[in-house]
């Protein structure tokens, strides 16, 4: 595995992540499509007709370098560490979507810890198998490539994660409006 991903993470300090009232330059296509409050790997599957998988390009723990990120998770100490896990979302081969997930150190002794051990399967499928799930503060992000991402802080066990999505210029914006509205 690489030891920097190709993409923007969330500990990438140039993104300036707004929320979805803020961002002013987002079509109506892309802003129904990101802020699609279900659950981002059924979306893919469906889209992709079953030909869905994730490729891991690095995980691991590290330490968040920017005070901002670091208090999205409440009070942490600087020193904190966090599971960090960049991945590619796949749909018939293409990469549609590039995630980046961070789960607190202190997540870790929660049943959250099964995160760090999904390999190759699709951290969506673990958090919305749970009713509890909590999903807070969504904002979105015009990447330097100019594709849209976006964040969002879930909780889950009372424990935070969070998760961003970067959607790729291959990923069919058009195909899964109009998929959201056959549901």
């Amino acid at each position: 595995m690489s030891s920097k991903p190709p993409v923007p993470g969330l500990d990438d300090s140039s993104l300036v992540w707004q929320s979805p009232e803020q961002c002013q330059s987002i079509d109506a296509t892309h802003l129904k499509v990101l802020c699609d409050p279900a659950s981002l790997t059924a979306r893919l599957k469906q889209l992709s007709g079953g030909e869905f998988a994730v490729d891991v390009l690095q995980e691991g723990w590290i330490r968040l370098k920017h005070p901002a990120l670091l208090s999205a998770f409440g009070p942490v100490a600087p020193e904190h560490r966090f599971w960090s896990r960049h991945v590619i979302l796949r749909g018939r081969g293409e990469p549609w979507v590039m995630a980046h997930s961070l789960l607190p150190e202190h997540a870790a002794n929660s049943p959250l810890r099964e995160v760090m051990d999904l390999q190759n399967k699709p951290l969506g499928e673990f958090l919305f198998q749970h009713p509890e799930l909590i999903r807070m503060n969504l904002e979105l992000v015009k990447t330097a490539g100019n594709n849209w991402g976006r964040r969002s802080l879930f909780s889950l066990y009372n424990k935070p994660i969070m998760v961003a999505e970067f959607f790729m210029q291959a990923f069919p914006f058009n195909v899964a409006l109009t998929q959201m509205y056959v549901d």
